[in-house]
């Protein structure tokens, strides 16, 4: 460790080497950033979609998916920052979250429908 002042610096890591502690706590923070971005691109090209062929109840029910799922990512993202639910739970929050925003989801879609 690399001691600057009061705070604990680890060295960096050189070109090929392996950090044995990447994966403890941030892979699934990892994945769940990166589906987030991919629901993100699924909004555009279903909005696209959406304008386009107008009242396609397959088309709804796939953008209102995606603005769920990515709804539902981004309130994780909300409570890890404001540090409302501890990072250790990050697990049962996207599980709870994207359970939710199925039930949500279902409620608004068999409400139209």
């Amino acid at each position: 460790m690399i001691r600057n002042g009061s705070m604990n610096y680890r060295k960096p890591l050189q070109w090929g080497e392996y950090d044995p502690h990447r994966r403890e706590n941030t892979q699934i923070g990892m994945w769940a950033w990166l589906w987030q971005r991919i629901s993100a691109l699924a909004i555009v090209v279903l909005l696209a979609v959406h304008v386009t062929l107008t009242y396609r109840p397959l088309i709804q029910l796939l953008l209102l998916l995606a603005v769920t799922f990515h709804a539902a990512l981004g309130l994780r993202v909300i409570l890890l920052d404001f540090n409302i639910v501890g990072v250790k739970y990050q697990r049962a929050l996207i599980g709870g979250l994207v359970g939710l925003g199925l039930v949500v989801m279902a409620v608004i879609w068999f409400s139209i429908y």
